[in-house]
């Protein structure tokens, strides 16, 4: 069949895909036929009739689980034959762009959305693990179309390491988000001070941090930060939002945070929105090398002063001393003070940082101004394409 006016779209993902059913949505109202493809139960996709596909993925490092997962992509896109397969994140930006190249996929797309624990951590495994991980994206880019990175620092590093060419490589900032829509899940007056006092805040000063309990994500430094500044201002409560991890040993264990007197772990939460509304400060002291944090764009676009690392990803979002406060990673001392300069500024001062914050992820990082730079990118692959037989599928 002729590619010609075909805008069939596969976006292939993990376990948290779904996240990625507005922008499909956008998508949509663009023209475009999307199907969904991830490790995570199909249930979110029916509602809002997208195709969705289920394969077997592993986060933990399991070179039999890769195999699997990618003998099961490339029977999919064997039998469907998608004129375009975009990849999001890192084991599934290599396995489906191997996977949809093997198949004879004419356009092949991978994001970046960071550059994952092999590159965060200087730990023995991670420092063994690196020039394997060097190879597999070196293989991925060639057999790309196009590799998209999140972030200037990422993109930078590939193209200094020959991990992608320059003329195969662009830039979108992060994911997008919908702010009208994120700004709607905010309750009434009513219901947050009814939520403040179900959790029992009421008239105190709230952190808040969302994120898995993943320790490259500094769970256990805001933990520590809470309890030295809890000695100092007892009014200060430091919420924690976020699943248990089942990533080995990078997982937190439940049990380091259930227990905390100075941090309430709240567990994974259907009214984030609202906990954001009700909070004065959000922190994110990750050390994961981000592409860019979707939860510091939400934090932002509710107009909260942002507390974050001086790390790829987070310093786009952030400008030090303008909507937040940068601080250097894996440094307890330095999230202390940087938290205690916000908790302690002038009201006036931390409602014009909210504000910057909002009017940042509006002028940069909003759904709407994503989905058009991808659209773009789909609209010129495509018609390079156009007119041409797909590339043969390899043996």
């Amino acid at each position: 069949m002729s590619m010609r006016g075909k805008k069939d779209i596969w976006l292939v993902g993990s376990d948290d895909i779904r996240l990625r059913i507005p922008y499909v949505l956008e998508l949509r109202r663009r023209g475009f036929d999307v199907t969904m493809v991830g490790s995570e139960p199909p249930d979110p996709f029916g509602a809002h009739e997208i195709p969705y596909h289920r394969y077997s993925l592993s986060r933990a490092l399991d070179p039999l689980a890769d195999w699997r997962a990618y003998r099961e992509l490339l029977a999919l896109f064997r039998d469907h034959r998608p004129s375009v397969v975009h990849a999001f994140d890192t084991k599934p930006g290599i396995l489906a762009s191997l996977a949809a190249r093997r198949a004879g996929v004419p356009v092949r797309l991978r994001t970046l959305t960071g550059m994952g624990y092999v590159f965060s951590s200087c730990s023995p495994l991670a420092l063994l693990l690196r020039p394997v991980d060097h190879l597999m994206q070196a293989v991925a880019s060639r057999v790309a179309s196009l590799t998209i990175f999140q972030n200037r620092d990422d993109q930078a590093y590939f193209l200094r390491h020959r991990l992608a060419r320059a003329d195969a490589s662009e830039l979108v900032p992060g994911s997008g988000i919908d702010v009208e829509l994120l700004r709607s899940q905010r309750p009434s007056a009513e219901a947050l001070a009814a939520l403040r006092r179900e959790l029992g805040i009421d008239g105190e000063v709230v952190v808040t941090m969302v994120s898995r309990l993943v320790r490259t994500k500094g769970v256990a430094e805001y933990c520590a930060a809470a309890g030295a500044i809890r000695r100092e201002r007892p009014d200060c409560t430091f919420l924690l939002v976020g699943p248990v991890s089942s990533e080995g040993w990078q997982a937190v264990p439940q049990s380091e945070v259930e227990g905390n007197p100075n941090v309430r772990w709240l567990g994974p939460r259907p009214d984030v929105p609202a906990l954001l509304a009700i909070s004065d400060v959000f922190a994110l002291p990750t050390f994961y090398r981000e592409g860019i944090p979707r939860v510091l764009l939400e934090a932002g676009a509710m107009g909260l002063p942002l507390i974050t690392t001086d790390m790829p990803g987070c310093r786009d979002v952030v400008r030090d001393g303008w909507n937040g406060i940068l601080v250097p990673p894996r440094n307890v001392r330095a999230l202390t003070v940087g938290l205690l300069a916000l908790l302690d500024a002038k009201r006036d001062a931390l409602r014009q940082m909210g504000a910057n914050s909002r009017t940042h992820v509006e002028q940069h990082f909003t759904l709407d101004l994503i989905t058009d730079a991808y659209a773009d990118i789909y609209r010129r692959a495509l018609y390079r394409t156009s007119g041409r037989a797909a590339i043969p599928a390899l043996p």
